[in-house]
């Protein structure tokens, strides 16, 4: 009817005491539903995982196995980026090492900074106003080195040397590897400066350490290796025996005829390939004259013709021979300098070294002199006497079984006395050296 109003009427549920809202039960039904259900799921996908077989067993294996396989993965990556330890990284472990040379009965010299600047024309050491002579020792030491003249740098000249000199202190504490598996404790006493030919190099005066001193006195070595700190050395030891040089020994004339045939057919060997460098050289365009030129093809006629003769058994041979322990299997190893002359003129140098069997085995051979020779480069009297390259010391610092040998190589204009790691395929060089000029000294000026 108009103007009559409607009454809106709510209906409530009002709950008596101890009652449940039916809504939450019917909820608490479809929560337990599908718990029991996840349940059942979960049963139901274990029991099934459980059953499949892979290669490597059920599923559940299989992934204990690849978690395994990607752990070692991980660990191989890892061990990947370490680099693999080498005789070299062993014996460099420790910190910089240096070839040092005996300079009296408690002393040793070793140069630091090689070619720290020329010796000529002028020089801020060899020419500081208040620069002193280190007393002289009275015997001659090392004289392949030929550092028996030093010099202590003024405040002048310190400020000078190369980083590495600088930062090492009088009163630093090295060592001195003696000879074989024997070290002492070097003292630095004092930086000096010595002429290595055209250059001037600085170094170290060190003393040996007092309680060893009577020992380094006694000792006949005149080459050693000066260390920071020890070798790394490998663990195990693989050293059976200790590396040395071995008393000479009293081949037989038949072991001995074995040897010359075997160093005078490596001989035959390497002289062709060395013609053939010698033609390529004279059939290059030589820049700087006809007369150069002209040179360049008369030595190799020169060479042809005493290269044949050598060929033909003319050449005088002379030679030594130094036995030495230097492997792990303790079998002792030959080494054999050789020299073929003709008419009293050297023309071919070699080095080879033997495996002693029942009989000589050669193992490698190296003939860079006579390329040196070939070449011109120096004059043919440098090579006089036998002594090109020697043997001055044998040390196995990293106890491999693998020895470490100290040497002297004459290279006709420099003279080189460095570490090689000895193989049985040759001798490998390491960074470990000293160098020095043996050319007049109006050669340096010449080149200024």
């Amino acid at each position: 009817m108009p103007g009559r109003r409607r009454k809106k009427v709510t209906l409530a549920y009002v709950a008596h005491p101890g009652s449940e809202n039916p809504l939450r039960r019917k909820n608490k039904i479809f929560v337990a539903a599908a718990v029991a259900l996840y349940i059942l799921l979960l049963g139901y996908a274990y029991h099934w995982g459980a059953t499949q077989r892979l290669p490597d067993g059920s599923i559940f294996d299989h992934i204990e196995n690849e978690a395994k396989r990607k752990a070692l993965a991980a660990a191989a990556a890892e061990a990947a980026a370490v680099p693999p330890s080498t005789p070299e990284s062993r014996l460099s472990a420790g910190g910089p090492i240096f070839v040092a040379v005996r300079y009296d009965a408690t002393h040793v010299v070793f140069m630091a900074g090689p070619d720290t600047e020329p010796r000529f024309p002028e020089s801020s050491f060899g020419h500081a106003k208040s620069a002193r002579k280190v007393p002289a020792a009275q015997k001659p030491a090392a004289q392949l080195a030929a550092l028996q003249e030093l010099w202590e740098p003024d405040s002048q000249a310190l400020a000078g040397l190369p980083q590495n000199v600088k930062h090492t202190r009088p009163g630093d504490p090295w060592l001195l590897q003696v000879g074989q598996d024997s070290t002492i404790p070097l003292i630095i006493e004092r930086p000096v400066i010595a002429a290595t030919g055209c250059s001037l190099s600085a170094g170290f005066l060190a003393a040996v350490s007092p309680d060893q001193q009577a020992a380094f006195t006694a000792s006949p070595g005149e080459y050693f290796v000066a260390r920071r700190s020890p070798a790394q050395s490998i663990e195990p030891s693989q050293s059976s025996e200790a590396v040395s040089e071995l008393p000479p020994s009293n081949l037989t004339p038949e072991f001995e005829k074995q040897i010359i045939d075997l160093v005078t057919s490596r001989m035959r060997q390497e002289i062709p390939p060395m013609e053939a460098h010698l033609l390529a050289d004279a059939r290059q365009p030589n820049g700087d004259s006809w007369i150069a030129a002209a040179a360049t093809r008369s030595r190799l006629e020169r060479w042809k013709r005493l290269d044949a003769r050598l060929l033909q058994g003319e050449g005088q041979l002379d030679y030594d021979l130094h036995a030495f322990r230097l492997t792990p299997d303790g079998v002792p190893r030959l080494y054999v300098r050789a020299r073929w002359r003709i008419a009293g003129e050297t023309m071919f140098l070699m080095t080879a070294w033997f495996r002693v069997d029942a009989k000589p085995v050669l193992l490698s051979a190296d003939s860079s002199w006579s390329e040196t020779l070939r070449r011109g480069e120096v004059a043919d009297s440098v090579w006089d006497r036998l002594n090109f390259q020697k043997i001055l010391n044998v040390f196995d610092a990293d106890h491999d079984g693998w020895a470490e040998l100290l040497v002297y190589t004459h290279g006709g204009t420099s003279a080189e006395i460095a570490l090689y790691l000895y193989t049985d395929l040759g001798l490998v060089p390491t960074k470990t050296s000293f160098r020095r000029d043996i050319r007049p000294a109006e050669s340096c000026l010449d080149e200024e």
